[in-house]
């Protein structure tokens, strides 16, 4: 016998306010879990993330796979009468997903406390570049602004190289942005559900988020005086880490760190004799001389085609594995059994999409990204409780738009 359960989510309602990555990524991660998230897009194009990145049929990958779950309402909030709808629609809701420029909210008079003048119980989730106090408080950005600005690019890259983007073309900040800014509202629906006062808002920041990723390293200047420098592929310590080519011309990813370790790795690769070296006795030795443990490394490893590299330190219990391509991860049978399920999306076809749920949940299929507009009228009647004729009237002058 199959038992459903409903999504831990289910009967909130949130309103996302924002386009691209990090705030919409929040309102991503709270509809997959259940809650009815209404996404509020401008007329004409909306959501910039429909065009973002590769295309498929004229639609961003990136827009199906992110804004599956959601509903698409379309308002002109610079006429009263969309900024009348938003009011409504706040008055209704649990959460307000805020990621647009800090002050464009208060420009249309929606602070902070008009917000919870028109909705006591309001969480208001803030996404930003650089968060909502401090010097750069009122700044955009995006998240190759915020990599820049708290140090991670320039810790990023070869060790002779320029500083690089940490994730290349993925943003990475933005998504974990996102990860912490629906951790931070599942947590403030937890307080409020134990009646806090003052009900709790969230501000997360990508900046915030980059910088906490490097945060020990600001402590280690401050007690040392010594700024920590790129190193390539190497991990903040031990010895062989990082990426080394097979004679396949194939890649694998290794990391060793603790003695036991690093003896074994001795061993395996006919260097029995290291492990009486001196210089390779602890991490920090090993660390300081990582580039003779490595090149040799290197060598025996370029030797040996990689599926006889990674089995050989398998062997080991050694940390090991492929440095895998889009079209390896596509048929990847680990990936498949823990984190796809195949659905059948109206602009990709049929293709496999990640689960996100926090526990295996036998639940309802997942509804794929709106096309624009697609619940403005479902959302102004069923939600809001206007007639047929208010909406028309609405769409007619423009307030609102409708697919």
């Amino acid at each position: 016998m199959t038992i459903s359960f409903a999504k831990p989510l289910a009967g909130t309602r949130v309103i996302e306010l924002g386009e691209l990555i990090a705030g919409p990524f929040v309102g991503t991660l709270l509809a997959d879990n259940g809650a009815e998230v209404i996404k509020i897009e401008r007329p004409g194009r909306g959501d910039v993330l429909r065009q973002f990145g590769p295309m498929v049929a004229g639609t961003s990958a990136f827009w199906q796979v992110n804004s599956r779950n959601k509903k698409s309402v379309v308002l002109d909030v610079t006429r009263d009468g969309g900024l009348a709808i938003l009011r409504d629609l706040i008055k209704t809701s649990d959460v307000l997903i805020d990621s647009l420029r800090p002050g464009v909210l208060d420009k249309v008079a929606l602070s902070d406390e008009e917000l919870r003048s028109l909705n006591p119980s309001l969480i208001i989730v803030h996404v930003s570049a650089f968060g909502r106090v401090g010097p750069n408080s009122r700044r955009g950005g995006y998240d190759p602004v915020a990599q820049g600005f708290c140090g991670l690019s320039n810790l990023t890259g070869e060790r002779d190289g320029p500083p690089m983007r940490a994730g290349g073309a993925v943003p990475v900040c933005d998504f974990m942005t996102g990860l912490l800014g629906a951790f931070g509202a599942v947590l403030a629906l937890h307080q409020r559900k134990g009646r806090a006062d003052p009900v709790p808002s969230v501000d997360v920041a990508l900046y915030d988020v980059a910088f906490r990723m490097i945060a020990p390293l600001i402590s280690y200047y401050e007690a040392t005086g010594k700024a920590w420098q790129r190193d390539g592929n190497h991990s903040l310590g031990g010895a062989p880490t990082g990426h080394f080519m097979t004679a396949d011309d194939k890649w694998v990813c290794l990391s060793v760190q603790n003695d036991e370790q690093f003896a074994r790795c001795a061993g395996l690769v006919d260097r029995t004799d290291w492990v009486s070296d001196p210089r390779f006795a602890t991490l920090s030795g090993r660390t300081a001389h990582r580039d003779e443990i490595e090149i040799w490394v290197s060598n025996w490893i370029r030797e040996r085609e990689r599926s006889t590299v990674i089995a050989a330190f398998e062997s080991k219990s050694l940390g090991v594995g492929p440095i895998q391509s889009i079209e390896d991860m596509a048929s990847n049978e680990h990936l498949s059994a823990r984190d796809l399920r195949a659905v059948e999306d109206p602009i990709l076809g049929s293709v496999r999409m990640p689960q996100t749920l926090p526990v295996n949940l036998n639940t309802d299929k997942q509804a794929p990204a709106p096309v624009l507009g697609e619940h403005t009228r479902q959302v102004l009647s069923e939600v809001l409780g206007y007639s047929t004729e208010t909406i028309a009237q609405m769409i007619d002058h423009g307030d609102a738009a409708s697919a």
